[in-house]
């Protein structure tokens, strides 16, 4: 009897067939949910997701956001060699057109500017008097943070060589992102995902009352405030709808011009208010956020981090860089005024609420 051949196996399964290996080996060990796996393999591409209620566990959406963050890599890419950001492209037209105005009529054109706009100290004490004022009806409390899912824990130990094995199989469409295990409420911020996975419930609320006010006359102190009624004194889940609200769609062209936006006071220092104050307030809501779930340390580092990486992209902006930076440290000292009580003291003789700083303050 003829000896039979046997196929020699594609450069392509060489690998897939060693890196499924390993993943099936650590799958295994790792004890994770068959049904979560299968939720991550649902398909070639990465599906859209979004909660429709306060969930700050969510199996199905884990596995969506790690399908979903596999495509980052690809869009930093387009965004870094290829083009700009959408917003970044009509903020630079908007500005080009001013510069040419300025020529004409002898005006002076935009400039950034170089002062911090906020008194994180000032608006710590605004806040503590909000709560003062609504105290006993409502008590601020810390609150508790979105997190991954046990599955989803059990599944980041091995599931980038998962998803690797599944992208050389031509079963994913993306390359796999490594995670490093960090936590679902950073990598939501840094996408600009709070909305569709972190979902507090009360977004429609607080923007039906935000659409309610006249242009330009939204303040920092009244949004929070607002947020912190429909959430129940729940200081995470304020500042969360706060972001959420804001950030919706943070890389869409034309964001600026969302009804929305429009009722938001110009909270940056510029020589005119053509900056990008969409950035200014959803970049200090999200950080400050960071910044009440995170020690000051690592908070901060992240924010400056953030406004490193938003030089490559976007170019300099010195406003947006004190909104990371001091958004953090207020969030940091929220956590430690609602967690020591002291927002149940009474201002000192020097203690002001007056917040928004004049430019060179």
């Amino acid at each position: 009897m003829a000896r039979q051949s046997v196929p020699s196996l594609s450069p392509v399964s060489r690998p897939a067939l060693i890196i499924g290996l390993l993943a099936a080996l650590l799958l295994t060990g790792c004890g994770t949910s068959r049904v979560f796996v299968d939720r991550v393999e649902s398909g070639y591409l990465s599906m859209p997701y979004q909660q429709d209620r306060l969930q700050l566990v969510d199996p199905e959406g884990d596995a969506r956001l790690i399908r979903n963050l596999d495509t980052i890599p690809v869009k930093l890419y387009t965004y870094l060699f290829e083009e700009k950001l959408p917003q970044t492209d009509s903020l630079r037209e908007r500005k080009r057109a001013d510069r040419e105005r300025a020529k004409q009529d002898g005006d002076i054109p935009f400039r950034i500017g170089k002062t911090m706009p906020i008194d994180i100290d000032r608006l710590l004490n605004r806040c503590g008097e909000i709560m003062r004022q609504h105290e006993p009806d409502i008590v601020p409390v810390a609150g508790e943070e979105h997190k991954w899912s046990p599955e989803a824990r059990k599944y980041l130990r091995y599931g980038f060589w998962h998803r690797l094995q599944r992208h050389a199989e031509y079963k994913q469409q993306d390359f796999p992102m490594p995670l490093l295990m960090r936590s679902k409420l950073l990598l939501c911020l840094a996408c600009g995902w709070t909305a569709r996975y972190c979902f507090t419930g009360q977004e429609a609320a607080l923007a039906e009352a935000v659409l309610r006010c006249p242009d330009r006359s939204v303040r920092i102190d009244w949004l929070f405030e607002e947020s912190y009624l429909l959430n129940g004194g729940n200081i995470y889940l304020t500042l969360l709808t706060c972001e959420n609200v804001l950030a919706g769609q943070p890389h869409r062209r034309e964001r600026e011009a969302d009804p929305l936006q429009k009722k938001l006071a110009y909270i940056r220092h510029d020589s005119k208010e053509m900056g990008d104050n969409y950035g200014a307030w959803y970049h200090f809501f999200g950080t400050a956020l960071y910044g009440f779930v995170r020690p000051e340390f690592i908070s901060t580092f992240v924010a400056d981090t953030e406004s490193i990486g938003s030089l490559f992209y976007e170019g300099p902006d010195r406003q947006e860089t004190f909104m990371n930076h001091y958004g953090a440290l207020f969030g940091d000292r929220l956590r430690k005024m609602v967690k020591k009580g002291s927002w149940r003291l009474l201002p000192g003789p020097g203690d002001r609420t007056d917040y928004m700083l004049p430019a060179g303050e």
